[in-house]
């Protein structure tokens, strides 16, 4: 069968007159892709969840609809990644007195900077944090919503 190509640079025969398009081609492409992601990211925050048990620190791991996994640690303490990077608000101000968006590449700084956090957390009366601007788990899950199982 002779093929050429079509405007949009796609292959196109000659007999039958169709051609497929990118969005055929692509789709189970994108969706492995997305999965593989899904997966990355639950997979990471499931082993952030356990380097920080052994820590004593108590984690829940939730898979965000995002393709993201969020990590809950603390009231105020929730972490996020994509299957590569980890994501939080620290509680720790900024010399403004705000506080500051951590991401780190690596998990052994991430559980470092995540169980210091976590100190800081515990040591404040829980009235401070729940009032303060730190991330709440409902917040984030009513935002992003968890993917059901």
């Amino acid at each position: 069968m002779n093929a050429t190509l079509s405007p949009d640079g796609t292959s196109m025969s000659r007999r039958g007159g169709g051609h497929a398009s990118h969005a055929d081609a692509a789709a189970p492409s994108t969706i492995a892709q997305a999965a593989a992601q899904r997966f990355a990211a639950l997979r990471r925050a499931e082993e952030l969840a356990i380097e920080l048990a052994r820590h004593d620190i108590s984690a829940d791991v939730h898979e965000l609809a995002s393709g993201r996994a969020a990590v809950s640690i603390y009231y105020g303490l929730i972490a996020f990644t994509d299957g590569q990077e980890i994501r939080w608000t620290s509680p720790k101000p900024s010399y403004r007195g705000r506080p500051v968006s951590v991401a780190e590449a690596t998990m052994a700084a991430a559980v470092d900077r995540l169980v210091r956090d976590h100190r800081i957390l515990r040591s404040r009366p829980l009235t401070d944090v729940l009032g303060s601007e730190l991330p709440l788990l409902a917040d984030v899950l009513t935002a992003d919503h968890v993917v059901p199982r």
